[in-house]
Protein backbone atom coordinates (compact mmCIF):
# COMPACT_ATOMS: atom_id res chain seq x y z
CA UNK A 1 0.00 0.00 0.00
CA UNK A 2 3.19 2.37 0.43
CA UNK A 3 4.09 1.90 -3.05
CA UNK A 4 3.35 4.79 -5.79
CA UNK A 5 1.30 1.99 -7.85
CA UNK A 6 -1.05 0.81 -5.22
CA UNK A 7 -4.38 2.18 -6.45
CA UNK A 8 -7.20 0.29 -4.05
CA UNK A 9 -9.46 1.75 -2.11
CA UNK A 10 -8.85 5.39 -0.53
CA UNK A 11 -5.62 4.53 0.77
CA UNK A 12 -2.35 6.38 0.65
CA UNK A 13 1.43 5.46 1.58
CA UNK A 14 2.44 7.58 3.93
CA UNK A 15 5.39 10.61 3.69
CA UNK A 16 8.25 10.10 5.89
CA UNK A 17 7.14 13.15 8.09
CA UNK A 18 3.58 11.43 9.10
CA UNK A 19 5.22 8.21 9.86
CA UNK A 20 7.35 10.57 12.31
CA UNK A 21 4.82 12.46 13.31
CA UNK A 22 3.02 9.14 14.31
CA UNK A 23 5.95 7.72 16.20
CA UNK A 24 5.98 10.41 17.94
CA UNK A 25 2.41 10.72 18.89
CA UNK A 26 2.52 7.26 19.99
CA UNK A 27 5.41 7.73 22.06
CA UNK A 28 3.69 10.70 24.04
CA UNK A 29 1.15 9.05 24.48
CA UNK A 30 -1.43 11.76 25.04
CA UNK A 31 -5.33 12.35 25.15
CA UNK A 32 -6.18 15.15 23.01
CA UNK A 33 -9.89 14.67 24.25
CA UNK A 34 -9.12 15.45 27.82
CA UNK A 35 -8.12 18.76 28.23
CA UNK A 36 -6.89 18.08 32.38
CA UNK A 37 -4.42 15.89 31.67
CA UNK A 38 -3.18 16.91 28.32
CA UNK A 39 -3.37 20.51 27.91
CA UNK A 40 -0.88 20.99 25.27
CA UNK A 41 -2.22 18.31 22.60
CA UNK A 42 -5.72 19.73 23.32
CA UNK A 43 -4.54 23.14 23.00
CA UNK A 44 -2.53 22.04 19.68
CA UNK A 45 -6.55 20.16 18.22
CA UNK A 46 -8.37 23.10 18.98
CA UNK A 47 -5.15 25.58 16.56
CA UNK A 48 -5.80 22.69 13.89
CA UNK A 49 -10.04 23.04 13.64
CA UNK A 50 -9.49 27.02 13.90
CA UNK A 51 -7.24 26.47 10.90
CA UNK A 52 -9.87 24.12 8.88
CA UNK A 53 -12.19 27.00 10.02
CA UNK A 54 -9.91 29.55 7.81
CA UNK A 55 -9.48 27.10 5.39
CA UNK A 56 -13.06 26.43 4.55
CA UNK A 57 -13.79 30.16 5.13
CA UNK A 58 -16.83 28.79 7.70
CA UNK A 59 -18.16 31.21 10.35
CA UNK A 60 -15.83 31.72 13.27
CA UNK A 61 -18.46 30.09 15.80
CA UNK A 62 -18.26 27.07 14.08
CA UNK A 63 -17.44 23.88 16.42
CA UNK A 64 -15.53 20.91 14.96
CA UNK A 65 -13.61 17.65 16.55
CA UNK A 66 -11.24 15.09 15.17
CA UNK A 67 -12.69 11.38 14.41
CA UNK A 68 -11.11 7.92 14.05
CA UNK A 69 -12.52 7.97 10.57
CA UNK A 70 -15.06 8.44 7.94
CA UNK A 71 -17.71 5.87 9.43
CA UNK A 72 -17.61 7.70 12.83
CA UNK A 73 -17.48 11.52 11.35
CA UNK A 74 -20.49 10.55 8.91
CA UNK A 75 -22.37 8.95 13.10
CA UNK A 76 -21.14 11.75 14.89
CA UNK A 77 -22.59 14.30 12.44
CA UNK A 78 -25.64 12.50 11.87
CA UNK A 79 -26.53 12.17 15.30
CA UNK A 80 -26.21 15.86 16.05
CA UNK A 81 -28.98 16.02 12.51
CA UNK A 82 -31.37 13.78 14.53
CA UNK A 83 -30.92 16.20 17.78
CA UNK A 84 -31.34 19.00 16.27
CA UNK A 85 -34.58 17.62 14.15
CA UNK A 86 -36.36 16.38 17.14
CA UNK A 87 -34.96 18.82 19.20
CA UNK A 88 -37.43 21.51 16.56
CA UNK A 89 -39.76 18.99 16.58
CA UNK A 90 -40.39 18.89 20.87
CA UNK A 91 -38.32 16.22 21.56
CA UNK A 92 -35.46 15.16 23.82
CA UNK A 93 -34.25 12.48 21.86
CA UNK A 94 -30.78 11.63 24.66
CA UNK A 95 -33.42 12.09 27.50
CA UNK A 96 -36.47 10.19 25.99
CA UNK A 97 -35.18 7.99 23.07
CA UNK A 98 -36.79 6.93 19.68
CA UNK A 99 -39.50 5.33 21.05
CA UNK A 100 -42.54 7.54 20.45
CA UNK A 101 -40.44 10.07 18.82
CA UNK A 102 -41.62 12.05 15.75
CA UNK A 103 -40.79 10.27 12.62
CA UNK A 104 -37.62 11.45 10.56
CA UNK A 105 -37.52 11.48 6.98
CA UNK A 106 -34.18 10.72 5.84
CA UNK A 107 -33.28 11.52 2.00
CA UNK A 108 -30.35 9.92 0.34
CA UNK A 109 -29.26 9.85 -3.36
CA UNK A 110 -29.56 6.85 -5.12
CA UNK A 111 -25.24 6.16 -5.08
CA UNK A 112 -24.50 7.24 -1.22
CA UNK A 113 -22.00 5.40 0.88
CA UNK A 114 -22.23 2.33 2.52
CA UNK A 115 -21.19 4.37 5.41
CA UNK A 116 -23.70 6.44 5.67
CA UNK A 117 -26.06 3.82 6.13
CA UNK A 118 -24.02 1.77 8.38
CA UNK A 119 -24.34 5.33 10.35
CA UNK A 120 -27.97 5.52 10.51
CA UNK A 121 -28.74 1.89 11.56
CA UNK A 122 -26.38 2.55 14.70
CA UNK A 123 -28.55 5.50 14.74
CA UNK A 124 -31.78 3.85 14.97
CA UNK A 125 -33.04 5.96 11.78
CA UNK A 126 -32.97 2.48 9.84
CA UNK A 127 -30.87 1.57 6.73
CA UNK A 128 -34.37 1.15 4.89
CA UNK A 129 -36.46 3.84 5.95
CA UNK A 130 -34.82 6.00 3.72
CA UNK A 131 -36.61 7.85 0.86
CA UNK A 132 -34.06 7.03 -1.87
CA UNK A 133 -34.14 10.08 -5.14
CA UNK A 134 -32.37 9.12 -8.61
CA UNK A 135 -28.95 10.25 -9.62
CA UNK A 136 -27.57 11.65 -12.87
CA UNK A 137 -24.68 9.67 -15.19
CA UNK A 138 -22.22 10.98 -12.69
CA UNK A 139 -23.91 10.09 -9.58
CA UNK A 140 -24.57 13.59 -8.68
CA UNK A 141 -28.41 13.50 -6.54
CA UNK A 142 -30.81 15.04 -9.20
CA UNK A 143 -32.94 18.03 -7.17
CA UNK A 144 -35.48 17.99 -9.42
CA UNK A 145 -36.54 14.46 -8.20
CA UNK A 146 -36.51 15.21 -4.76
CA UNK A 147 -39.66 14.43 -2.93
CA UNK A 148 -41.69 17.18 -1.19
CA UNK A 149 -40.14 17.84 2.30
CA UNK A 150 -41.69 18.12 5.43
CA UNK A 151 -39.91 18.40 8.96
CA UNK A 152 -38.46 16.74 10.90
CA UNK A 153 -36.54 15.85 7.43
CA UNK A 154 -32.31 14.74 7.34
CA UNK A 155 -31.13 15.02 3.37
CA UNK A 156 -28.06 13.33 2.98
CA UNK A 157 -25.96 14.65 0.36
CA UNK A 158 -22.01 13.53 -0.91
CA UNK A 159 -19.48 16.25 -1.75
CA UNK A 160 -17.52 13.96 -4.39
CA UNK A 161 -19.22 10.56 -5.48
CA UNK A 162 -16.76 7.36 -4.88
CA UNK A 163 -16.53 6.62 -8.25
CA UNK A 164 -16.64 9.94 -10.06
CA UNK A 165 -16.17 12.85 -7.78
CA UNK A 166 -19.14 14.70 -8.57
CA UNK A 167 -20.56 16.79 -5.94
CA UNK A 168 -24.78 17.07 -5.42
CA UNK A 169 -25.74 20.34 -6.41
CA UNK A 170 -26.02 22.03 -2.99
CA UNK A 171 -28.07 25.19 -3.64
CA UNK A 172 -31.23 24.06 -5.51
CA UNK A 173 -30.63 20.97 -2.65
CA UNK A 174 -30.12 23.20 0.26
CA UNK A 175 -32.49 25.54 -0.59
CA UNK A 176 -35.45 23.13 -0.53
CA UNK A 177 -34.30 21.95 2.90
CA UNK A 178 -33.94 25.20 4.07
CA UNK A 179 -37.79 26.63 3.03
CA UNK A 180 -39.17 23.08 4.84
CA UNK A 181 -37.17 23.36 7.54
CA UNK A 182 -34.78 20.63 7.22
CA UNK A 183 -31.01 19.37 8.26
CA UNK A 184 -28.61 19.23 4.99
CA UNK A 185 -25.86 16.47 6.11
CA UNK A 186 -22.89 16.28 3.70
CA UNK A 187 -20.32 13.46 3.24
CA UNK A 188 -17.41 14.72 2.36
CA UNK A 189 -15.44 11.70 2.78
CA UNK A 190 -13.72 11.84 -1.07
CA UNK A 191 -14.38 16.02 -1.60
CA UNK A 192 -12.97 16.89 1.15
CA UNK A 193 -10.67 13.63 2.05
CA UNK A 194 -7.40 15.10 0.58
CA UNK A 195 -7.47 18.23 3.01
CA UNK A 196 -9.37 17.23 6.32
CA UNK A 197 -9.74 13.39 6.70
CA UNK A 198 -11.12 12.73 8.78
CA UNK A 199 -11.62 15.61 10.88
CA UNK A 200 -15.57 16.40 9.79
CA UNK A 201 -14.80 15.21 6.87
CA UNK A 202 -18.49 15.11 7.14
CA UNK A 203 -20.15 18.67 8.00
CA UNK A 204 -23.29 18.72 9.47
CA UNK A 205 -25.58 21.76 8.86
CA UNK A 206 -28.95 22.79 10.26
CA UNK A 207 -30.32 24.86 7.75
Amino acid sequence: MAGPRFFGFVIGGSLPVTLAANWLAGAWDQNPGLYAPTPATARLEEVALRWLLDLFRLPSECGGAFVTGGTMANFSALAAARHAVLQKAGWNVEAEGLCGAPAITVVVGAEARPTLFKSLGLLGLGRNRVVTVPVDTQGRMRADSLPPLTAPTIVCVQAGNVNTGAFDPFPEICERAHAAGGWVHVDGAFGLWAITAPFAAHLTSGL
